[in-house]
């Protein structure tokens, strides 16, 4: 399968649509049903407000054992634009959806997450306190506009 063949079957399948919309359905579902996991994966909640995916890749992979071709939408997902885990999904060649992976178990991205967090604790002091904005993201790395949300639906 070449090149064109893929981006037309994504775009006739909407699959990179199906793989964002999947990813979202799927983490509020974990997140509903496996509280304890959600909560220890990221050592507490994430605000979604600073979530993001952006499309990864779409390949096409067949199983010699199976004998069958499938095809794979995978996305990075973000929290405050680090990197923290991908979703992907199987969609068989006729566009139906076979299997769905989350994976958040990277410990990359566990170290990346307490990062976060403890940054977003600072920020959340500083805006108490009366910092400004900018001042604020100098010293958090953190992205003025995140700032605001925070200090808008947080503080």
């Amino acid at each position: 399968m070449n090149k064109k063949t893929l981006l037309d079957w994504e775009a006739s399948h909407d699959a990179i649509k199906q793989t964002v919309d999947g990813f979202w359905r799927i983490f509020s579902k974990w997140r509903e049903e496996e509280r304890e996991d959600y909560l220890k994966t990221f050592h507490g909640k994430l605000y979604d407000e600073f979530i993001s995916v952006e499309e990864r890749a779409i390949y096409l992979k067949f199983n010699f054992n199976a004998g069958e071709a499938v095809i794979i939408c995978s996305i990075n997902i973000f929290y405050l634009e680090m990197h923290i885990g991908t979703f992907d999904i199987e969609f068989s060649l006729d566009g139906e959806v076979a299997d769905e992976y989350l994976d958040f178990d990277d410990v990359l991205s566990k170290d990346r997450i307490l990062e976060i967090k403890h940054f977003l604790r600072v920020a959340r002091n500083s805006i108490k306190v009366g910092l400004e904005i900018t001042t604020i993201s100098n010293i958090t790395g953190i992205d003025a506009k995140y700032l605001r949300i925070l200090k808008e639906k947080y503080c």
